[in-house]
């Protein structure tokens, strides 16, 4: 490995770029709702606005990774506040803050915005803990886990799928964020994604903590029996002891999907797999998925599909990372977050802007460009390369 470019140039774009991104709708507009705070927008639109000028759900997460510990940190409390706005008003969070996204979600970060605010000592008080939960607990019950129209998505063993009111797989796919891939042969609807329930698991953990800070012991052994009872299904239906990994489940069919995926790592970073499959998995795929530019979405090469070979996203790199630390393996997630920081930096340097995705096979070549193209900004882009110099490299 060669040594990892000095982050500094592209760190102060990012500082310089953040007061850019930042909007405030108070009132609908057209098909943009209004929120109560400011937020962070994926990338600057210019004078003629252009692509994403909206909140983004699962976008919003790994942003507000980026503000922690500057002047802008307050923005994880704004966009937190946004969330539970949306809830309150529509019942669910939307895919991004049009009309047009109420149709879907995307991967649910709600109590991860929550439990980061905490964390870094941003909650204003106990009471406005106590709110946030309860309306994450309601997106949970009545989003994540609804069982009829408009929220079909609890479908087999307890477990749910991405959906969207339309039942259709391609909007499927975009809750999921993956949008376009190779995951679930196109075929979203039919399989509960190891991913997405890794996501509800973290959150019935998170809702068991909240509880037990709100000194509401009753409402933690709640939240803490639904996680181990998840636990127990996640194991049953995802690990395929033979290939030694985490696969998406075709329920459908009753059978796992073979095609192998950085979803694999979201048990790791969710915390429900044992060490020993964690080791198998690193051992046997982190090598096939860890390329000189970062970790590929997937194995596949089918072109055309921009969440697929040869492409590598940033969300993805800090799940991977994220969970390989958990589980002790600190050098592989040291190695990740350099190759991901290098791929940043050099084409920052080449080109003076941060990409929504890299080719992490090839970093010196464009990847599938898929339906957007190659678009420049771009905040989650930004949060994550803060979060990871931040860390150490």
């Amino acid at each position: 490995m060669t040594a990892t470019p000095n982050p500094a140039k592209a760190l102060r774009h990012i500082e310089q770029l953040w007061p850019r991104l930042i909007r405030r709708n108070p009132q609908d507009s057209g098909t943009l709702i209004g929120l109560p705070r400011p937020y962070f927008v994926p990338r600057d639109g210019g004078a003629n606005g252009g692509m994403f000028q909206e909140m983004y759900y699962w976008d919003s997460y790994f942003i507000s990774l980026g503000l922690v510990g500057t002047p802008l940190a307050s923005g994880i409390v704004d966009i937190a506040e946004n969330f539970a706005a949306l809830v309150e008003r529509f019942g669910l969070i939307p895919n991004g803050s049009r009309y047009y996204f109420l149709s879907r979600s995307q991967p649910p970060f709600f109590t991860r915005q929550i439990a980061l605010a905490l964390a870094n000592g941003l909650a204003p008080d106990p009471a406005w803990l106590r709110r946030m939960a309860a309306l994450a607990e309601r997106e949970l019950e009545t989003v994540w886990m609804g069982e009829h129209q408009p929220h079909h998505r609890r479908v087999y063993a307890g477990l749910s799928r991405y959906f969207d009111i339309n039942y259709l797989d391609m909007l499927a796919s975009c809750e999921s964020g993956w949008d376009h891939s190779t995951r679930c042969d196109d075929a979203w609807l039919d399989h509960v994604p190891v991913d997405l329930n890794s996501l509800l698991y973290v959150a019935e953990v998170d809702l068991a903590d909240f509880a037990d800070r709100l000194g509401d012991a009753a409402r933690a052994a709640h939240w803490r029996a639904r996680a181990m009872a998840r636990q127990a299904t996640l194991q049953r239906l995802f690990w395929d002891e033979d290939a030694g990994l985490f696969l998406d489940f075709n329920f459908r069919r009753e059978l796992r999907n073979p095609l192998p995926s950085l979803a694999t790592f979201y048990p790791l970073w969710a915390g429900w797999a044992t060490p020993d499959q964690a080791a198998r998995i690193v051992a046997q795929w982190l090598p096939r998925f860890l390329q000189p530019g970062g970790c590929v979405c997937s194995l596949d090469t089918r072109a055309g599909r921009q969440w697929a070979w040869p492409n590598g996203w940033a969300p993805l790199q800090w799940l991977v990372a994220s969970g390989l630390d958990r589980y002790g393996f600190a050098a592989e997630a040291r190695d990740v977050r350099r190759r991901w920081v290098r791929t940043c930096v050099e084409v920052f340097e080449r080109d003076g802007a941060m990409h929504e995705k890299y080719n992490v096979v090839e970093p010196d070549v464009p990847g599938e460009a898929g339906l957007y193209g190659h678009l420049q900004g771009f905040g989650w882009t930004n949060g994550v390369l803060v979060d990871f110099v931040r860390q150490g490299l």
